[in-house]
């Protein structure tokens, strides 16, 4: 039976049938024993009974001696309870483009955060986002949707600091102006020399994000009511990471807040005071 989504490279599986989802699950564990993958990205994650991806994920965690991520493509709370450790930001990255766009306040983007991890276990993520196989091949890239390379960058340090775990799609760590399609038909080469500077700038970024456990797992606060620039630190026991980023495509003059004033702080990506 095809997809009632008109998506006709997809069957719509009989999940009532029991044999059926014994034949899912010995599929996926094969992957796992046979290939040695370390979990799966299930597509349309919401669309699947939950009881099923239960039933799967619970025998798949008692494989014995293997860790595994499993990444819901989806936005129900749901799935977590079923098992799965990671969903998607849809609502995040709407967020960032109207910001971005549409000259919303940057007090949006932190109420989804909030939203956003309501209910979600602890140990358990949202994926934040600037691009994805979707959206870069259907809306546009990063630099396209957030007007520049400074703004790709811009947002991504959004997504990479506030909280999630970050994506970084096929070229966008080097700004890629192309709109990459992913069927069988589209034949895109990305240029791995462009924008090297941007590229640094993602490492660094994402190293200094690795050593921190504020960055990955600290608390949230909002220092700033300031409409253009988010100003946000990140604790976690004695360690303090302090993020600001303009959200505007113009240079903007910013008073610095009153409970930073009179404080020294380290350059995390430079190590500069």
């Amino acid at each position: 039976i095809l997809s009632p989504n008109g998506w006709n490279d997809v069957a719509d599986l009989n999940f009532s049938n029991s044999e059926m989802r014994k034949e899912m699950i010995k599929a996926m564990k094969y992957w796992i024993l046979e290939a040695n993958v370390d979990g799966f990205r299930c597509d349309y994650a919401d669309g699947v009974p939950m009881d099923f991806w239960s039933q799967a994920i619970d025998t798949l965690n008692k494989i014995p001696e293997r860790k595994l991520i499993m990444f819901g493509e989806g936005t129900s709370k749901e799935l977590f309870t079923a098992g799965f450790d990671l969903t998607f930001g849809w609502d995040f990255y709407g967020q960032l483009k109207e910001i971005f766009n549409a000259n919303k306040t940057v007090q949006g983007l932190l109420n989804v955060n909030i939203t956003d991890y309501s209910g979600v276990p602890e140990g358990s993520h949202i994926l934040r986002f600037i691009s994805n196989h979707d959206d870069d091949a259907w809306d546009d890239t990063p630099l396209e949707i957030f007007n520049s390379l400074e703004g790709s960058m811009a947002a991504f340090v959004l997504t990479s600091y506030m909280g999630g775990v970050p994506l970084i799609y096929n070229g966008q760590e080097v700004g890629c102006p192309d709109k990459l399609g992913f069927f069988s038909t589209s034949f895109t080469s990305i240029n791995w020399n462009l924008n090297q500077g941007l590229k640094s700038q993602y490492k660094a970024i994402i190293e200094f994000r690795k050593s921190s456990n504020a960055v990955k797992n600290g608390l949230i606060e909002s220092l700033d009511s300031n409409p253009d620039v988010i100003t946000i630190k990140r604790s976690s026991g004695t360690e303090e990471v302090i993020v600001i980023v303009n959200v505007r495509n113009s240079v903007k003059e910013y008073q610095v807040p009153t409970v930073l004033a009179n404080t020294i702080w380290k350059n995390a990506l430079t190590g500069e005071t």
